[in-house]
């Protein structure tokens, strides 16, 4: 599986707050059978606690960390980018892995027209990702259709899934996944403990009702695309 949401560089947001804490983070992924991990510390956001200039030194110092353990995983550097309308970021900065492809997310409490923020991203030449689209009540059931058609790619956090994450209906999560509106499904992991990576288990329950194609693409084939494009 390859992970391409998650808060594992250290010290820069609210993920991981040690070295010492995103490598216990990374065991636990590989433990899971994770390949391969994008980090994506949140930038735009109130939780950002250095500039995204910052971003590739930390990565340098984590990577080197994981070469001396002797830890088998491939890991990436991208960003969550909270959308910001008055903003004009260089958003190849902040892409996954150095693709045309954006994690971005939107505020969960105020109504956000998301489709034509979709669509002006997608017009700039990029593939954006909607993160932890099952948050967004405001959105009716045809608004995910439309979004799509805009140009993005919906992510689902497999929390959420596991009936772990408080104020996300569940009878949304299946109606999206029933759909196979979801492209991928992603950890989105702050801490080992109070917010764990958590793919093998959430594998392991959906693989009970949904085919194994559909599986492979939402955990592995559509994240493949990202890191090999």
């Amino acid at each position: 599986m390859i992970d391409i949401h998650t808060h594992i560089l250290p010290g820069v947001d609210d993920g991981s707050p040690t070295l010492e804490t995103s490598i216990e983070m990374i065991k636990q992924e590989i433990m899971d059978g994770v390949e391969s991990i994008i980090l994506t510390p949140h930038v735009q956001s109130r939780v950002q606690k250095v500039d995204l200039s910052e971003h590739q030194e930390v990565f340098e110092t984590l990577k080197a960390e994981v070469l001396r353990q002797g830890l088998n995983i491939h890991l990436y550097l991208g960003a969550e980018i909270f959308y910001r309308s008055h903003l004009d970021p260089d958003y190849q900065k902040m892409s996954l892995a150095g693709s045309k492809y954006l994690l971005v997310e939107f505020s969960p409490m105020v109504e956000t027209p998301i489709e034509d923020i979709i669509y002006d991203i997608s017009r700039s030449g990029f593939i954006p990702i909607v993160a932890h689209v099952e948050r967004y009540q405001y959105l009716k059931f045809e608004d995910y259709y439309k979004i799509k058609n805009s140009g993005a790619l919906l992510q689902m956090n497999a929390s959420a899934i596991l009936g772990l994450e408080k104020n996300i209906k569940k009878g949304l999560v299946q109606k999206l996944l029933k759909a196979k509106l979801i492209d991928f499904v992603a950890t989105d992991t702050h801490h080992p403990e109070k917010r764990p990576p958590n793919l093998k288990l959430c594998y392991e329950l959906l693989k009970k009702s949904y085919d194994e194609s559909y599986l492979n693409q939402i955990f592995y084939l559509n994240q493949l695309k990202i890191i090999k494009s």
